[in-house]
This record gives structure tokens, sequence and C-alpha cells, in this order.
């Protein structure tokens, strides 16, 4: 026996107070990252609080230069809140130094491909950090 499914939107506020610094900076074309001061772990993206250490003795880093990509997807199908794409979209982590990012591209990348990251608002108006190749 089966239950017929439905469509559920789930919709909640995510609370930025402790990493606005992070929002703020990406409206500034800035990324950044943060590292515990205690155990230096280093997190992007960042934390107010380690989750390795539970100390909230954070440090704010600036993520920039030219990073690796060291993995990505290309979706096909798209969540719920991302029907308005059109079409397949590209998402990738890339090493920066000591910290690994998330981010969009708008070209195809590959595994070892150098890349910048750059912010920019979405088509719906959110920023985002989006990766480029170099």
């Amino acid at each position: 026996m089966f239950i017929e499914g439905r469509e559920l939107t789930y919709k909640h506020n995510i609370p930025v107070t402790k990493v606005e610094k992070y929002w703020k900076g990406l409206e500034e074309g800035k990324i950044y990252g943060t590292e515990c001061k205690n155990c230096g772990a280093k997190y992007s993206p960042p934390q107010a609080d380690c989750s390795v250490c539970y100390s909230s003795d954070m440090e704010w880093i600036e993520i920039s230069g030219e990073g690796e990509v060291v993995c990505m997807t290309e979706q096909y199908s798209f969540p719920a809140g991302f029907e308005f794409l059109n079409e397949p979209y590209v998402i990738a982590v890339a090493k920066f130094g000591d910290f690994k990012v998330i981010g969009w591209t708008k070209e195809k990348v590959f595994v070892g491909d150098k890349v910048v990251a750059e912010t920019e608002k979405d088509e719906t108006g959110v920023w985002k950090v989006y990766f480029k190749k170099v």
C-alpha cells in the first residue's frame, strides 16, 4: 500500500548575527573564513564556534588569491527553491591555502583547475561565491 506523495515546502530563518561579517563581506567582494585561536581549526563558510574544541575565540581571515578545484558536481535536477534555473549548474570546492571554499561556477571547471573567487548576486538577489578560471 502506498500513500500519495505531497510536495512540502520548508522555510526557516538562518540566524546570521555571529557570522554577519561573512555576508557583509560578500557584498563588499570579500570572502571570509574563521580560524579558532585555541586549536587552529579553519572554517569556510565561517563558524562562530569551533566544532573541534568548542571555543568561541575565533579570528576572521580574508580568503583571496588563486585556488585549486578539489571537487565539483554538475547539477541537472533542481532542488526546491532553485526552480528559476533553466539549465544545469556547477558547484565546486576549491582550496585556497588552508581553506576549502564552496562556490558556483558559470563555466565548466575540472579538478585541478586554477580559479579565483569572486562574489556576485544570483538571479534572486542573494550574494554568492563564484569561481572563475585563471
